[in-house]
């Protein structure tokens, strides 16, 4: 499935690594999922609940707008994704993890 973009855009694939709870149910590390390069976070919550079901009223709303308020996408481990669209390169790793977990 690709996620909702800009129509005009070529994909691209990226990976979505998985941390925690979510690795746990999905019993993988991490997932590719095919995204346009502007997609909003909500975009790439959709694009990881069709390959993930198992997320879907974990990590990702029961509707697939988003992720729930206890996860966050993290941009190559160097950024935080906030609400707007984010710049994505094929290649680049999405961290998907709980934002209550400690350390």
């Amino acid at each position: 499935m690709v996620a909702e973009g800009r129509r005009n855009e070529a994909c691209i694939v990226i990976r979505v690594e998985l941390f925690g709870r979510a690795r746990l149910l999905c019993e993988r590390g991490s997932v590719e999922v095919e995204i346009y390069p502007h997609a909003e976070p909500g975009a790439l919550a959709a694009a990881l609940a069709a390959s993930c079901p198992e997320l879907v009223g974990e990590a990702i709303r029961e509707d697939r707008s988003g992720l729930r308020e206890s996860y966050t996408f993290n941009l190559n481990g160097t950024s935080f994704m906030g609400d707007g669209p984010t710049t994505l390169r094929a290649g680049d790793s999405v961290l998907l993890f709980s934002s209550q977990a400690g350390g």
